[in-house]
């Protein structure tokens, strides 16, 4: 079967919604509806929105919609429009998808919005929704206390809706004139290199997920147990350098020290 190539979008508020003075910030979502030939269909696209608690005519009320257009402007339009029920969105991330599932985003979306649910989680249900469709290496949501502290942890640069055209053109650009790099040979690349850092007893864990402008990599090191805080961090240190080093394209990068035994 042909892989499908598509992209799913990320979209943040930056404030709350008119109907809410506690949330700092929501998120929406859009995918590219495409077949196995790569023909693009359409945008899906949607959030959840919650009622403040401190408003008891709106507390514990739930909105999950779902709509589609048919070009880049009209989902421009659609998410930055601003109005009473729905607050426009202000900024957006892109993931292209190698290997895009819209069908199973779709029915996931249908499925959220004919749902009763009684404490909706506007985060976990996008995240999902995402997720479905093909988008890797999204984290768990469910610790984050605010959405936009959410967004900003994610891989993918943030550029304001009214440029996402431009921004749209940027990616196509990049992709066409950088050469192909594997997640596995960047994995193996950043293990090497960190286990030749002086005091890295062994490397644990290693996450790797491509990200629009390069790699987004995690990785978790050895040290001796009883090694001190400062010390340990300034290893931590060394091995970011070291790695960021390896290769411009490893754009974000993040280190957990931790004792030997508690590494596996």
């Amino acid at each position: 079967m042909s892989r499908r190539r598509g992209r799913a979008y990320l979209f943040i508020r930056w404030s709350s919604g008119g109907y809410s003075t506690t949330r700092l910030g929501d998120v929406g979502w859009a995918f590219e509806n495409i077949d196995t030939q790569g023909k693009f269909y359409c945008f899906h696209y949607g959030a959840t929105d919650v009622g403040a608690p401190v408003n008891q005519a709106l507390a514990g009320h739930r909105s999950f919609w779902t709509e589609k257009c048919f070009d880049l402007n009209e989902l421009t339009k659609a998410m930055s429009a601003k109005s009473q029920d729905r607050p426009g969105f202000d900024e957006v991330k892109v993931f292209p998808v190698a290997d895009a599932n819209p069908d199973a985003a779709l029915q996931l979306a249908q499925r959220l919005a004919e749902a009763q649910v009684s404490a909706p989680d506007p985060l976990e249900e996008t995240r999902q929704v995402l997720t479905a469709y093909g988008v890797k290496g999204l984290i768990p949501s469910r610790a984050f206390s605010a959405p936009f502290l959410w967004y900003n942890i994610l891989p993918g640069r943030s550029v304001p809706i009214r440029r996402l055209a431009v921004h749209l053109f940027e990616l196509k650009a990049d992709a066409q004139t950088e050469p192909a790099l594997s997640t596995e040979e960047v994995e193996l690349a950043v293990r090497k290199a960190s286990e030749n850092v002086s005091l890295v007893r062994s490397v644990g864990e290693c996450f790797v997920s491509r990200v629009p402008t390069g790699f987004l990599v995690a990785i978790n090191i050895a040290v001796e147990p009883q090694m001190p805080v400062a010390e340990s961090r300034r290893i931590a240190d060394r091995v970011a350098e070291v790695v960021r080093a390896l290769n411009p394209k490893i754009r974000h990068f993040f280190v957990q020290v931790l004792p030997d035994e508690k590494l596996f």
